[in-house]
């Protein structure tokens, strides 16, 4: 956790009674107050943070957003040292000006766009679930189970499978060198790892309901 961009907390519990009830798991956790603060800004004001709490988040948001500056082992420079020695920050650079303030309007304008930008290509690639076009069974039988075969089940029920798990999903693109070509340029729009949650997911459906029957995703994720 990491508060105010000040105060750094890092351990072994989550956010859950087994952590924090202090009477089950056994957890472990420093915390880390920088006496050395750097300028900086929350919500458009001027911040005064820790050095090590900033730059320990604005490093984290940074590798989810793709704003990591690519390594050339040819080209080593102070972040190639093993452990023990501090890695350097690049800091005013251009990516680290763009995670800042983590309250402003342009960030999470910015972090909502990556986040579905990076969403909507898996989708278009892969057909991933769960996702947000999925909000019935019959969206879900159109989406993804009529391109990816249960693997679960009564064998003679047993959809074939027109693409392996994680495959690309060739229809939604042209055949031969020109689809390949289509695939890469819909990846390339990929940065980091910031993916949106589909909370939209089986919205129309009660998953819950008792006596309701399972296909084998739900089967696996429910029971």
């Amino acid at each position: 956790m990491i508060a105010d961009d000040q105060i750094v907390i890092c351990g072994s519990a989550n956010l859950n009674d087994r952590s924090q009830l202090g009477d089950h798991d056994s957890e472990i956790a420093v915390i880390v107050q920088d006496s050395d603060s750097v300028n900086s800004y929350m919500d458009g004001r001027q911040w005064r943070a820790s050095k090590f709490a900033t730059s320990l988040r604005r490093q984290i948001f940074r590798k989810h957003l793709g704003l990591l500056r690519p390594q050339n082992i040819e080209r080593p420079d102070e972040n190639f040292h093993p452990i023990g020695i501090p890695n350097k920050y690049d800091w005013d650079s251009e990516e680290d000006r763009k995670v800042i303030d983590p309250l402003s309007d342009d960030f999470q304008s910015f972090w909502n766009w990556r986040a579905k930008t990076n969403t909507d290509a898996f989708g278009k690639v892969f057909h991933p679930v769960p996702s947000d076009e999925v909000r019935n069974w019959k969206q879900y039988d159109e989406y993804y189970s009529r391109f990816f075969g249960q693997e679960k089940g009564d064998k003679e029920k047993k959809k074939p499978s027109l693409y392996k798990i994680g495959h690309v999903v060739a229809e939604n693109f042209s055949q031969g060198e020109q689809g390949v070509r289509e695939v890469k340029e819909v990846l390339s729009q990929i940065k980091g790892t910031l993916v949106e949650m589909p909370l939209l997911f089986l919205k129309e459906e009660d998953i819950a309901q008792e006596g309701v029957s399972l296909n084998a995703f739900t089967e696996e994720i429910y029971t």
